[in-house]
């Protein structure tokens, strides 16, 4: 009996125990709950969010940032994602392209920065990489160094020097070349051609040799999305093409004395009966005529008017037509308006001071175009004047007196 009686008391002391062991559990846990309630409260609660860092993604260009707090925090969307674009905004989605897992907002290594911002290249060392990877232009700005020439910026580049001069054909001297003038550089060998009012790739292409409108379509820089409706003042690389050659030569121009040399003044110069006539009423001598050598294969493509002491002279447009372009450059040509004068004619004035035509405005012999000035590249006043044939140029004083 003693002995019964001690199990019996150990049996109901251990239930004692468990009781006391699985209220201390019980305790413990809610205890911990309270802690984690008050460590982590929920979403719906006012208190602060905590701050979770955001970073870059890499991959998809034209995403910025991506915080994974929502991603993180309890009772967010719980939606399978196909991919992490879903979490660009609307407004990136139409400009992601495909830069071989290169982020946006990556940049160069410190290395491949002083080695990219050593090209001279206008922003280099300092854009996103997936800008460098795919880019977005046919084509780059060079911003001249001390010491530097045409052939070495070529170089650098890994384009032809003839390249480099042909979409830069103000440039007076291939091997002296001053601080600080910007070049447009294309990304291929081939020609720049900048987009005027109306243009398609279609009568583009037809400008040149060798060149397709499925290789303008394809080379991905140019960035078409609708070959028969083009952005005016845009540039498309036509990589490869080559200038179509000039027609046969016209018949000998009229004959016409312009009058002496005054200041900056005077009425338009007579209709000549043809199609063109003079852009200027008065002028001191033909400073640079046509056809003049420039180096690499390279000639003069238009036709230099000394201006000396008429500063500001009207000029006046050359046909009856349409202006195409009006470009206030720094560099190359300067102010410069390009007209359209149909059948594949057109003229262009370089070195304005000032344009008073807008794209899309139609002209006339005799109408005032603007004003001569020195800009872009150039080292006195003076009209550079140019005739074109389908974008072949020819030599304005086989068309007009200008001697």
């Amino acid at each position: 009996m003693g002995t019964e009686g001690s199990r019996a008391r150990s049996h109901a002391h251990g239930r004692r125990y468990g009781r006391y062991t699985v209220h201390s559990v019980v305790v413990l846990l809610a205890t911990l709950s309270v802690a984690f309630a008050a460590q982590y409260p929920s979403p719906s609660s006012s208190a602060p969010n905590p701050e979770v860092p955001t970073f870059a993604l890499s991959g998809v260009t034209g995403l910025q940032e991506f915080s994974p707090s929502t991603a993180i925090r309890p009772l967010s969307s719980i939606e399978t994602r196909d991919s992490i674009t879903v979490f660009t905004t609307r407004s990136n989605v139409g400009s992601l392209r495909a830069a071989g897992a290169i982020s946006p907002t990556s940049s160069f290594s410190a290395g491949v920065s002083a080695a990219t911002a050593g090209l001279g290249e206008v922003g280099a060392g300092t854009k996103p990489l997936a800008d460098v990877v795919d880019p977005r232009e046919p084509f780059r700005l060079h911003e001249v160094k001390p010491g530097e020439s045409a052939s070495t910026i070529a170089a650098n580049y890994g384009v032809k020097l003839e390249t480099l001069l042909d979409n830069n054909p103000e440039v007076p001297d291939k091997d002296l070349l001053q601080r600080g003038q910007q070049l447009i550089v294309p990304r291929k060998d081939g020609i720049l051609y900048k987009v005027a009012l109306g243009d398609t790739v279609a009568t583009i292409v037809a400008q040149y040799d060798n060149i397709t409108s499925d290789q303008v379509v394809g080379y991905r820089p140019n960035a078409i999305t609708d070959p028969s409706n083009l952005e005016a003042g845009r540039y498309l690389l036509l990589v490869g093409a080559t200038p179509k050659p000039p027609p046969p030569p016209p018949p000998d121009p009229p004959v016409y004395n312009p009058p002496p040399g005054g200041g900056g003044g005077g009425s338009p110069p007579p209709p000549s009966g043809g199609r063109f006539s003079l852009p200027l009423s008065r002028w001191l001598r033909v400073s640079d005529p046509f056809g003049v050598p420039r180096g690499a294969g390279r000639i003069h493509e238009g036709i230099d008017l000394d201006l000396y002491g008429m500063w500001a002279s009207p000029v006046y447009s050359a046909c009856n037509g349409v202006v195409a372009r009006t470009e206030w450059l720094t560099y190359s040509y300067g102010y410069h308006v390009v007209i359209d004068c149909g059948e594949g004619w057109t003229t262009l004035y370089a070195h304005l001071s000032y344009i008073g035509v807008s794209v899309g405005q139609a002209v006339s012999q005799g109408t005032e175009i603007g004003r001569s000035g020195s800009t872009g590249f150039s080292t006195g006043e003076h009209l550079h004047f140019e005739i074109r044939l389908w974008g072949a140029p020819l030599d304005p004083a086989a068309y007009l007196p200008f001697y």
